[in-house]
């Protein structure tokens, strides 16, 4: 099985002509039948990594999904690519499974969807049948369940640690979204998985615009922020069920369509509520994080978090529910330090303090994000140890301008309340004895000291927000634990003593928003909506398994009139044109008529041509390679542009690949010969498991700049 068919394979039934990230890597490894681990973020195209060696595959591929919806859901959307699939599960009637081992007995099923629990009972029953069976890959999907570190154990999943002794020669592919290093290796442990290569494509989900806004009348904000997204596909999450079905109530008094989803309503209320938000029937979905693991639905516009995730993973893998199509789509979350004292007691596991310093260092991490004064996006793809420049330009940080002012004395207050209280409070405590408060938590020998009531003159929420930025910039600093207090650093010295001057900012004006999108025929998009609707209805499924919104608007863009032009449309397969093509092409041709509109898909391939294009020199890379032939470092040359270390690498990699810089100046020879055999085998993007498979005598800029020198053209 060569990569060349892989690519008709994907063509042909998924409509794709190209992978995406790292999937052909990926594709290649498991159809060479060797355990595989992939790290991908939601929306990236996981499961096409097993889907598609399933069916090149002469046998069966079992897939373990925690989920009944996810199971249903994918197996929907194969049927609909003309791919035999089934699952087995607990909404099944005993014919009906019983139908199910008929076709696996006959090998008419490439892939079967199970539960964990159904697959290992402890009466080995079906794992004796399926031994009887052909089954030539095991995909294990949201793998991350099986650990304890993870964000969302699941206690049945421990049972999978079984299945490399039931099938030893079958080749295992785990798969999750989120997972830090510590998990990583316990799901590989778990799972007995020994020599499994692990893939880890880039976090960043660049049409994501991260947005965090105080909680303080969030209601309010709330409506305004629906009100622009007024029939788009959303999901709310609260923290409690309560809150779910308030807020819900609320929505539907406002005049959207909006229903509660949570663990606490009865089963077949549940899956009615997430069916009508599948199928467009509902628009808003208000959710505890019982709702979305595994949700396919491609069209979610927004996802809106009311109350703080208890980790980064968490909230990582929610806001990663929008935009899985790949077109602009928004994550808010309304942020509180309130809530991040509610969530502590949610932290502590009895029994097992390692579980729950986990868990509260992972809280902390989620409250810092909501703290700082730089890039969400950097903040998140970080955190997952991947480098990114110091400016997304789609977060609410980088689209806001601000303007800088002296904030010495504020500093100095603040940073003296901390000395006076002797490290031992909490911010809240603080901006209270800032405050002068007279709330009665406040202790009496405070209310005696020099410093209470200084900053009687700022306001709560400014004070909150200067803390935050102190804390970002490194003049003040918490505790770790269940109750963080606020301590001073080695910065803090040179403030109190007047030494240092402080800059904070303050919030100027917001930067309209330019996303890139497709010039097309909105009327047009509108009808082809309507008819995927009405085929979706007939058949039974959601519309965005029929065809995605990327699709509709690709149609609306380039106006395919032929055969031809249709099979170059991402996501119409051989399948789909045959069964979808003439209604959307009747569709397309009349709007075209009366328009009097000309195809426009020769605008695709010079947009794909475009592509390929050599990157354009600019004025910026030029200043900061003048500087570097001054014999500055690249530290001294971001800190007198002011830019990122990382931007002045990304500045000289472009000059060495150019062949205007010598590797040599920055990259000894034995080291490049090092980072080459490494990057063979891991590729180049993320970093990060390049930098940690080489150890610490490899420095991030040594190996960006040395993968520059690799790509560079070879003369002849």
């Amino acid at each position: 099985m060569t990569i060349s068919e892989a690519q008709k394979t994907l063509q042909k039934q998924f409509g794709f002509s190209s992978f995406r990230r790292n999937q052909q890597a990926i594709v290649e490894h498991v159809l060479s039948r060797k355990d595989t681990f992939v790290l991908m973020p939601t929306g990236g195209g996981k499961s096409l990594c097993y889907q598609l060696p399933a069916l090149m595959f002469d046998g069966l591929t079992l897939v373990i999904s925690p989920l009944i919806a996810l199971m249903k859901d994918q197996v929907d959307a194969l049927r609909v690519n003309g791919i035999a699939a089934a699952y087995l599960n607990s909404t099944l009637s005993y014919h009906e499974q019983d139908f199910i081992k008929q076709q696996l007995n006959s090998n008419q099923l490439k892939l079967l969807y199970l539960a964990p629990e159904r697959l290992l009972r402890t009466e080995n029953e079906f794992i004796s049948f399926l031994k009887g069976l052909n089954i030539s890959l095991i995909a294990i999907d949201e793998a991350h369940c099986i650990s304890q570190w993870g964000h969302d154990f699941r206690p049945e999943y421990l049972m999978l640690s079984r299945l490399k002794k039931e099938f030893p020669e079958v080749p295992v592919i785990a798969l999750t979204a989120t997972a830090d290093q510590v998990t990583r290796r316990d799901i590989l442990e778990k799972l007995n998985l020994k020599n499994a290569k692990t893939f880890i494509s880039s976090f960043n989900r660049p049409n994501i615009r991260y947005t965090v806004e105080p909680k303080h009348k969030s209601f309010e904000r709330l409506i305004e922020f629906l009100n622009e997204h007024r029939d788009e596909s959303g999901i709310i999450y609260c923290l409690s069920r309560s809150s779910t079905e308030s807020l819900a109530q609320q929505l539907k008094q406002e005049g959207f369509q909006a229903l509660p989803y949570h663990a606490g309503l009865e089963k077949e209320q549940r899956a009615k509520h997430q069916e009508l938000f599948l199928k467009d029937d509902v628009k808003i979905i208000v959710a505890t994080i019982a709702f979305g693991m595994g949700i396919d639905k491609s069209n979610v516009r927004f996802v809106v978090h009311m109350d703080l995730p208890k980790s980064i993973e968490g909230y990582y893998q929610e806001t990663g529910r929008a935009g899985r199509d790949g077109l602009p789509s928004e994550a808010l979350l309304f942020f509180s330090y309130g809530d991040v004292n509610k969530l502590k007691s949610f932290a502590t596991v009895e029994d097992n303090e390692a579980q729950t310093q986990i868990n509260l260092k992972k809280l902390e991490k989620m409250a810092s994000f909501g703290e700082i004064s730089f890039c969400r996006r950097k903040f998140l793809l970080n955190y997952f140890d991947e480098e990114a420049p110091d400016q997304c330009g789609n977060c609410d940080i980088c689209m806001t301008k601000t303007d800088v002012f002296d904030a010495t004395v504020i500093a100095q207050k603040a940073l003296s309340a901390v000395v006076r209280l002797q490290e031992r409070f909490g911010t809240g405590y603080v901006i209270d004895f800032l405050r002068g408060s007279g709330s009665e938590k406040i202790r009496e020998e405070h209310r005696h000291i020099k410093t209470f009531g200084v900053g009687a003159d700022i306001s709560k929420d400014d004070w909150q927000k200067y803390f935050f930025e102190l804390i970002s910039r490194g003049y003040l600093q918490k505790s770790e634990g269940q109750y963080p207090v606020l301590q001073l650093t080695s910065k803090s010295q040179n403030v109190l003593k007047g030494h240092e001057q402080v800059m904070l900012t303050r919030s100027k004006e917001v930067i309209e928003a330019s996303a890139p999108t497709l010039n097309y025929e909105t009327e047009l998009f509108n009808d082809l909506k309507l008819l995927r609707r009405n085929i979706a209805e007939d058949e039974g499924v959601p519309a965005y398994i029929v065809l995605s919104d990327a699709t509709l608007i690709e149609l609306a863009t380039y106006l395919p009139h032929t055969k031809e032009d249709f099979s170059q449309i991402s996501g119409f397969g051989e399948v789909k044109l045959a069964k979808y093509g003439e209604p959307f092409w009747r569709v397309v041709n009349n709007y075209c008529t009366a328009k009097r509109l000309t195809s426009r898909i020769h605008l695709k391939k010079q947009k794909q041509v475009k592509k390929e294009k050599t990157e354009k020199l600019s004025d910026t890379k030029l200043a900061s390679l003048e500087l570097y032939k001054t014999g500055k470092t690249l530290h001294q040359i971001a800190t007198i542009r002011n830019l990122g270390l990382n931007t002045i690498e990304t500045h000289l990699a472009y000059f060495i690949e150019k062949g205007e810089l010598s590797i040599g100046e920055f990259v000894t020879p034995d080291k490049i010969r090092a980072i080459e055999s490494v990057i063979r085998e891991y590729g180049t993007q993320p970093l990060a498991p390049v930098k940690e498979a080489l150890g610490n005598n490899f420095s991030y800029t040594e190996i960006k700049l040395a993968i520059a020198h690799l790509k560079r053209p070879i003369e002849l």
